[in-house]
């Protein structure tokens, strides 16, 4: 939860808004890009790390975000419908607190959605639309992470104001598409933002679905809830009783009653679904998000993931690798990034130093058996087929990480030479921790080892290799040593108050 800080506006619409005033600034481009981008990388010398070390390493990889074009777009939709919607909910305005009085009113005389005054909307959202594992929904948790989803409010310039201000709020929509559902999840989300017991209080499954549509409409007003994102749109396909039709009358109820813009979220399923019957479908605006092309967008995509590698030899990216990537993944990011995770844990399991375009094929044939249905109607181009497989099942790694993880065991040495490697392994990370280079590191350890064959604790090695490392780096001529060399910055003494080797090792 953020306390409120108040900027100064430069859209003179924005002005005396505590709401408006209380966001984020309006970001440029640039600004958006360099937020968003998430990229850990390999860090120098994981390569030398043992097989097992790695394996671990290359799950980094599902931390990978590469901002492209349609995320600036959709992180300026949000940035525009939040402060439009606030547009006419000031909570300073005596409109906002007839609204929560007549909404009190409507509760304790046990009214209906229907009784609420109606709301001058000043904006309605907007739908995303597109294919499973494209990164429709990886986009906007990341987009939404940029802004406060909770703004307390004590004060504003001269007036008091006690108020607990929820910039967004994300819902699932029920696997049945039922009103009764989206309303708990509703009151559990805002529970978890700020606090409440919303859910115990009114959440009773006894209410009925009128009565949970005020209560919820009420916690919408009263905590200036800036735009609710519904996800799994498409399970409105499975609503029975009329419950698809149910639902989204609520959402444009909801956006012309209470004002809150509404995104929604969801497969190709749900295209049929919002264009029969939703009306919000031609308030708002709609954006199809298609599968990446081979195109520029791909070479930066690609060439931006790339770099996430942990087999022995560098591979250095070229034109087979990503055709022969996009031809196994047909641009879906999700497919993509697994593919290219599975490909090194494949590649290490089996020993391998590097690996070449044709084991994308391989990794595929072996690991994306569920999803290669929908993949091939996407290389055929045919829309019949397309749309009679529908959404592409996930992928899931975790089966294909374990079964190349035994693989790996089978291979492993035996138990003596095991601990030996386990021992070599362990002292040549701490040197590297200590600021040792990947070669000396290694170097220096298997010279201790071999000499000091009874050494079986890593602090005894550490020891031995890091006390020549700095005499050898004591014979160094001054102007070539860094002045945060860590071989100048500590001795030993130091180097026992550091947590990289045990004080009572020492």
């Amino acid at each position: 939860m953020n306390d409120a800080v108040y900027k100064e506006q430069f859209v003179p619409d924005y002005r005396n808004n505590p709401l408006i005033e209380a966001l984020p600034p309006i970001w440029n481009e640039d600004e958006v890009i360099d937020m968003l981008s998430q990229n850990g990388g390999h860090h120098d010398g994981e390569r030398q790390l043992d097989a097992q070390y790695r394996l671990h390493c290359v799950h980094r990889l599902f931390r990978y975000f590469q901002p492209l074009e349609q995320h600036i777009d959709i992180e300026r939709r949000f940035s525009l419908c939040i402060r439009q919607g606030y547009l006419h909910r000031n909570p300073l305005a005596k409109e906002y607190a007839a609204a929560l009085a007549q909404g009190h009113k409507t509760i304790t005389s046990g009214g209906t959605f229907n009784d609420l005054s109606a709301f001058r909307p000043t904006a309605a959202g907007f739908t995303i639309i597109g294919v499973s594992g494209v990164g429709k929904t990886s986009a906007v948790s990341n987009i939404l992470a940029l802004y406060p989803q909770v703004i307390e409010h004590t004060r504003y310039r001269e007036f008091p104001l006690v108020l607990k201000q929820i910039v967004w709020l994300k819902l699932d929509c029920p696997h049945d598409g039922a009103v009764k559902g989206l309303c708990m999840a509703f009151f559990e989300a805002v529970d978890r933002a700020i606090g409440t017991n919303y859910f115990e209080t009114h959440g009773k499954r006894t209410n009925t679905i009128d009565v949970l549509m005020v209560r919820m409409a009420q916690i919408a007003r009263l905590h200036c809830i800036g735009v609710l994102v519904i996800d799994e749109i498409q399970h409105l396909s499975l609503a029975k009783g009329g419950g698809q039709e149910k639902m989204l009358n609520f959402f444009v109820t909801l956006v012309n009653t209470i004002g809150v813009p509404i995104v929604l979220i969801g497969t190709n399923r749900a295209m049929a679904v919002l264009q029969s019957e939703f009306r919000q479908a031609r308030r708002g605006s709609s954006l199809i998000w298609d599968r990446m092309k081979n195109d520029d967008s791909w070479e930066i995509f690609v060439s931006a993931m790339w770099g996430n590698q942990w087999t022995k030899e560098i591979v250095p990216l070229n034109e087979d690798f990503k055709n022969a990537l996009y031809e196994e993944s047909q641009g879906i990011t999700d497919i993509a990034v697994k593919l290219y995770a599975m490909t090194q844990i494949r590649a290490i399991a089996l020993g391998h130093d590097a690996f070449k375009p044709s084991d994308f094929r391989i990794v595929a044939a072996e690991g994306l058996g569920l999803a290669k249905p929908m993949l091939d109607a996407l290389r055929s181009g045919d829309r019949k087929k397309i749309d009679m497989y529908g959404d592409i099942a996930p992928v899931k790694i975790e089966d294909y990480y374990a079964a190349y993880s035994a693989v790996l065991a089978e291979r492993t040495e035996v138990p003596g030479k095991r601990h030996e490697n386990s021992l070599s392994e362990q002292s040549v990370l701490k040197l590297l921790e200590l600021g040792a280079p990947p070669p000396e590191a290694k170097r220096l350890t298997g010279k201790i080892l071999a000499e000091h064959p009874d050494f079986r604790k890593v602090s005894e090695v550490v020891r031995a290799a890091y006390t020549l490392y700095i005499a050898q780096a004591e014979t160094t001529a001054e102007s070539d040593t860094q002045p945060d060399d860590l071989r100048t910055s500590i001795g030993y003494d130091a180097l026992k108050k550091t947590d990289s080797i045990s004080k009572g090792e020492w």
